[in-house]
Formats: C-alpha cells, structure tokens, sequence
C-alpha cells in the first residue's frame, strides 16, 4: 500500500479504535456511578484534567471499595473494537508508516489493543494502584484531551517526521489539536459537523479498512 509519503498516522482510541465513544464513561454505566458534576467542572476550568480523573476513580472506589486493576480490566475487555484492526495496522505499517495510539482514554484498554494490532507508540492516561492491585485516585495523565497537539508533536519531533507527512484520526473536536498537525486528516463517525468541516476527509462505518483506502488514496 503507497501512503503518498505519509510517514505517521496517529489514532485517537475511543470511538475510533472502539465502538464505544468513552472508556471512562464505560466504565462509570458498568459500575452504575455518575461523573456529570465532575465533567462540568472540568468544562468550566474550574479543576484540572488531574483532579477529573481522581474525581472519577473515586467514584469507582466510592460504588465498589477495593477495586482492583482488574475488576476495571474486566469491564474494558467487554468494549467492542472495530473490525479489522489488525489488518488496517498491519497494511499502515508494512507501507513504512508509524502508528501511534493517542487518547484521553484509559491506557488499560490502549494495552488491549496493542495486544492485537501492533502500534509503535502509545499515549493514554494511566491509573495507578496499591502494591496489592488495588486501584487509588491518581494517575498519569500522558495525554490532556484538549492537548493533543503537544503529544503528536512531541512524537513528530521524536521521529523526525513532519506535519506534511503526518496523518491523524479521530471523532470529536478534542481531536482538532492533531488535525491541526496533521497534513491529511480523517473524521471518523464524527457527529460533530465542526471536526468533520476542518477534516480533509471523513469516513464512517465499523471497519478500520475505510482508513487504510483513504491513505492510499482510493476514496
């Protein structure tokens, strides 16, 4: 498959990778809690994405005391993936080009899938636990969902590569910060007209092979 010089083509995961649109807020329907006062706070500025996601895990520690890495594995494992992402990987790869995952997502799932589909870097957000597994309100944010930008240029700078020979995907307009990147850009069941009208194109679907044909330039 000829990328046309793309070098790198970056993923955001949730809704992309995965049927779901948020591993976080799977999580929350599964353990039957609510995050919507601590969402709104974080829209508004008025904490930090550092203290969103302890508000959250306290949540998951408040509904089930003693969770555990994996009691919260378990849940992600059940988050359905879109079709043929090993092939699509596999085929981006083989031309040459890196791949990289890069998510406000929980990095548990990110390490689901890296476990099928070979991705060369991976930047999610981690939670971490106790020395018996059990989880704890911290974590390490790797990726500030409205930053993006800084994780791909990071990786760009990283690899040598250039906003020229850089693709990204993603769903919502916390993906805007990679289009901005990102020489082409992919819209993938985007329901937000404002990512799909800045994107250089859009695709929709369950199958993971509509990005490998607009990279290779057959949509």
């Amino acid at each position: 498959m000829n990328l046309h010089g793309i070098r790198l083509v970056v993923f955001d995961m949730d809704g992309v990778l995965t049927t779901h649109p948020s591993s976080w807020e799977y999580v929350h329907q599964a353990m039957g809690v609510d995050n919507s006062e601590s969402l709104r706070l974080y829209r508004t500025g008025s904490i930090s994405y550092m203290d969103f996601l302890r508000s959250d895990v306290n949540l998951w520690i408040s509904r089930n005391p003693g969770i555990t890495r994996e009691d919260v594995i378990k849940i992600l494992d059940r988050i359905p993936l879109r079709e043929n992402l090993n092939r699509t990987i596999n085929e981006i790869r083989d031309s040459g080009a890196a791949t990289a995952i890069v998510s406000g997502g929980i990095y548990w799932l990110a390490q689901r899938i890296a476990g099928q589909a070979i991705f060369d870097h991976i930047y999610a957000n981690m939670i971490l636990t106790d020395d018996r597994g059990r989880i704890i309100p911290d974590g390490n944010v790797m990726v500030e969902p409205r930053h993006k930008d800084t994780v791909i240029m990071a990786i760009q700078k990283q690899l040598g590569i250039s906003e020229a020979e850089t693709a990204s995907v993603g769903d919502t307009t916390q993906d805007a910060a990679m289009f901005r990147h990102s020489a082409v850009s992919i819209a993938f069941n985007s329901v937000d007209g404002r990512l799909s009208e800045m994107a250089s194109h859009s695709a929709s679907g369950n199958d993971l092979l509509e990005i490998a044909r607009i990279l290779a330039g057959e949509q």
